[in-house]
């Protein structure tokens, strides 16, 4: 047997729906519809880190991503005794880096690009869409979910729960 034939045999077979969800109970994500205004990138004052991710330094600054929900900002002069400093909005964030006091974080399915001199203001000078999702913050990867109803709104973030017979999956 050749390996064409192989193959061709392991594509067929993994073509092959598998057991449908009708009438099953799976763990998934339901959407959190908000306005556009909630999703807007805003410098709000200072908060508790309740659900790190990233950490990055900058010059004497200190950032936390805070998971799908933005950056804290420190003042990490007195590396012992960092001092908050803020808390940037930006729902959906996961990732960020910065470069020439310009501050990269991807939200709501883009990569927003954010002025950054000292943190005393913040405001988005471009932004470049990562992905063909246009309707908010993409459901988890490999996960079933609550398929959108953009009249809802824009999705601001994503809950996890039991879900009836889902129609929607994210690969």
């Amino acid at each position: 047997m050749n390996y064409r034939v192989i193959l061709l045999i392991f594509l067929l077979a993994s073509c092959i729906p598998g057991e449908p969800l009708e009438n099953k109970v799976v763990e998934g994500y339901v959407p959190v519809y908000g306005s556009k205004a909630s999703a807007e990138i805003k410098l709000l004052g200072s908060r508790p880190v309740k659900n790190p991710g990233k950490i990055y330094t900058y010059n004497h600054f200190l950032l936390i991503n805070e998971l799908n929900q933005g950056i804290h900002i420190f003042d990490n002069s007195n590396p012992a005794q960092p001092n908050p400093i803020g808390f940037i909005e930006v729902i959906g964030n996961t990732d960020m880096a910065i470069r020439n006091n310009i501050l990269y974080a991807d939200h709501m399915g883009s990569l927003a690009a954010l002025k950054s001199d000292n943190f005393s203001a913040v405001e988005q000078v471009g932004r470049l869409p990562i992905s063909n999702w246009l309707l908010g913050v993409p459901p988890p990867s490999q996960n079933y979910f609550e398929c959108i109803q953009p009249e809802m709104g824009f999705v601001i973030g994503w809950k996890k729960q039991s879900l009836h017979n889902p129609a929607c999956y994210a690969f």
